[in-house]
C-alpha cells in the first residue's frame, strides 16, 4: 500500500461515531486547509474553554478531545428545548509529513485554530 504524500485521512465517518464510540457525546465541526508549508484545521467549539481541550499527536494520529460544560445545568424543573450538545467530543485525523514538534493552537472566540507545519 502506497504511503499517503498528504495529511488528513478521517478516521470514522459521523455515521457510524456515536455507534463505534458510544462515550462521544458530541462532534464540532472541523475545516482542513492545505498550505504549500502548513496544514490548518479550524474546529467549532463554542462554550468550551481551553483548559477543558485537549489536543495529542501520536502514531500519525492528531486527537482533538474535550468537554463542554451545560451552561444552565442546576435545579430546574423541566427543559422545553434543548438542542446544544454538552459533554465529551473527539475529533481524529490520521496526519502525515507534518512536524509534531513545531505544531500551535490557539482558541479564539469558539473556533480552535491549529497549525500543523510540513516537514
Amino acid at each position: 500500500m502506497k504511503r499517503e504524500t498528504s495529511i488528513i485521512r478521517m478516521i470514522m465517518n459521523f455515521g457510524s461515531y456515536n455507534v463505534v464510540k458510544p462515550d462521544i457525546h458530541w462532534i464540532p465541526s472541523m475545516d482542513v486547509y492545505e498550505y504549500q508549508d502548513k496544514f490548518i484545521v479550524l474546529v467549532e467549539l463554542p462554550g468550551v474553554k481551553k483548559e477543558d481541550i485537549d489536543i495529542t499527536v501520536k502514531d500519525n494520529i492528531l486527537k482533538i478531545s474535550g468537554y463542554r460544560k451545560e451552561l444552565m445545568s442546576g435545579e430546574r424543573v423541566r427543559i422545553h428545548q434543548m438542542e446544544m450538545s454538552y459533554g465529551y467530543f473527539e475529533r481524529i485525523l490520521e496526519v502525515y509529513n507534518i512536524n509534531p514538534e513545531k505544531i500551535s493552537a490557539q482558541l479564539n472566540d469558539g473556533i480552535l485554530l491549529i497549525v500543523l507545519p510540513k516537514f
